[in-house]
């Protein structure tokens, strides 16, 4: 090849990329003139505004906190070089300026599109599906109105997509993969699991991948000739080994996640922990719509359960409230089970009380009683239903959330989403904007049958064109297994809120392009002609 051919193709592989990225960021440049950045309630000002060690005391995953640290305290310091006031904050820790604020917004925009182009160049080789893809993923609001919005779920969309991606590239090696690709495979897993504790679910990933693999290799077997039996066998090694490592770093991850945690709070008060008991206080909600008889049954069932005296009396606490009609908010229980438990601590014991908790939770969840799974199991179908744009729609009743909680959110009051917007201008943008709609149409289900009708294309396809695709359809089915029990196990430990549906739609989508891009290069592989022969 010249080297004037070799500088065309380089040019044009330029001009290919360009086209992509242009596509990606479209949304996002488009959303930062005209939309105000959005903000998840109380929660994401929580994670902007506290130290990162309070947050993760009280039950929020670290990354996101320490990360916004970063662009919070260069627009604090640009505000101050020009001269402008920020408004308060805790002692020590960045303030919320309208300039911070943005540049988190452009950073967490600059980082989808990034994760985006990476996943879209893993795919698939050919252009025009990548494009294709591009316009699919740009014309879904819902990641860019994420990435559009303060909170956890910004920073954890994005690494589960760099996760994906380098997990398809581990599956689709033919060799063994370098330990180097492992190595990242390694550090972005860590950060999903610092950035949401769903994101927990993911270490199951690619050992249940290589697992699946194994298995349909492990089956093909017993109806082939000794030949191809044979290297099915090496093959059949191959996944199993590879599920074996997938699944030691995964465990090695959550070990080092925990960890690190708690190195960072060795020196403080802080001892971050798990509150599934505090979280599950919004699940247990549903109690209230049961019978008073019925009711009183389910309550007496969970304290049988248990032989902790402690965790007796908070669950008779729970049931007095729920008759007395009080709603029960996680804040107030809580002050009401330290006074029960800690009467002679003047201040409440916050950790003892978690602990508490936690007790009460797992006679409730180990195992769930009927009535508990029930209304899990309706909330769920109920997700599968909802269209993804309800997930949009419900960031901006979450930014709205300030214009009746200001006490709650004070250094929010000077930035321009709130100063310049009333609760009803807000959680109208998706009417004044097309855009949001895109995908009202396509509820859970319906996304779920054309996933399912590209998983038989793929596969049908291989067969007929006697192609091996490895791993990709385990991959595929990995997913959506995942997605599911992410957002299903939310619907058990507490009440049911959009973005919990976020994880399944994700997924979902990430495996369907993967099989899409899959598919594409199957066909295309069979029309490329052999070079000719020099014999």
């Amino acid at each position: 090849m010249s080297q004037n051919t070799r500088a065309e193709g380089t040019a044009l592989n330029r001009l290919k990329n360009c086209a992509l990225l242009l596509c990606l960021f479209a949304p996002s440049v488009w959303m930062i003139a005209t939309i105000p950045p959005l903000w998840r309630d109380v929660d994401a000002y929580s994670q902007l505004t506290l130290r990162p060690l309070v947050t993760t005391f009280w039950g929020h995953a670290p990354a996101y906190s320490y990360l916004a640290k970063v662009p919070l305290f260069l627009g604090e310091q640009l505000e101050r070089w020009r001269g402008i006031a920020g408004a308060g904050a805790e002692s020590g820790l960045p303030q919320l300026t309208d300039t911070g604020v943005w540049l988190l917004i452009g950073a967490q925009h600059l980082a989808l599109g990034a994760a985006a182009f990476y996943f879209l160049l893993s795919i698939s080789h050919l252009f025009w599906i990548r494009l294709a893809l591009a316009v699919a993923w740009a014309s879904n609001a819902v990641f860019y109105t994420f990435a559009h919005c303060t909170g956890s779920e910004s920073l954890s969309i994005v690494v589960i997509v760099l996760l994906i991606a380098k997990g398809l590239r581990l599956i689709r090696s033919r060799r063994e993969p370098p330990w180097t690709d492992w190595y990242f495979f390694a550090i972005l897993l860590c950060l999903c699991l610092l950035s949401r504790h769903a994101n927990t679910w993911l270490i199951l990933l690619l050992p249940s991948a290589f697992i699946l693999t194994w298995a349909h290799y492990r089956i093909a077997s017993l109806f082939s000739s000794s030949a191809p039996r044979c290297r099915r066998g090496k093959l059949r090694a191959k996944y199993l080994r590879q599920a074996i490592i997938a699944l030691a770093i995964g465990v090695a991850c959550f070990g080092v996640a925990n960890s690190w945690t708690h190195y960072v709070a060795r020196k403080t008060k802080y001892h971050p922990h798990s509150r599934i008991g505090f979280t599950l206080l919004w699940r247990l909600q549903f109690l209230k719509t049961l019978p008073p008889p019925v009711r009183a049954a389910v309550l007496e069932k969970v304290s049988e359960r248990t032989r902790s005296p402690n965790t007796r009396k908070l669950v008779a606490l729970f049931g007095d409230t729920q008759n007395e009609g009080a709603t029960v908010v996680g804040r107030s229980f809580m002050r009401e089970a330290a006074a029960l438990l800690f009467p002679t601590e003047a201040q409440p014991p916050w950790e003892k009380v978690d602990m508490e908790l936690n007790q009460m939770a797992y006679a409730f969840l180990l195992p769930p009683t009927p009535e508990h799974l029930q209304i899990a199991r309706t909330e769920f179908l109920a997700a599968l239903k909802m269209s993804e744009t309800e997930i949009s729609d419900w960031l901006l009743y979450t930014t709205a959330y300030f214009f009746d909680h200001q006490e709650e959110m004070p250094a929010c009051a000077r930035l321009v989403t709130f100063r310049d917007n009333t609760a009803e201008t807000v959680i109208g943008i998706p009417a004044r904007y097309p855009y949001f709609h895109l995908w009202r149409g396509v509820s859970y289900n319906k996304a779920a049958l054309i996933w399912l009708g590209s998983l038989l294309l793929l596969i049908v396809s291989a067969r007929r064109k006697k192609k091996n695709v490895g791993a990709i359809p385990s991959l595929g089915i990995a997913l959506i297994a995942i997605g599911l029990l992410m957002t299903a196990s939310a619907c058990l430990v507490t009440e049911f809120l959009p973005r919990y549906a976020l994880p399944m739609w994700q997924l979902l989508l990430l495996s369907l392009y993967i099989f899409v891009g899959a598919a594409a290069d199957l066909f295309t592989a069979s029309r490329v002609k052999p070079p000719p022969s020099r014999t």
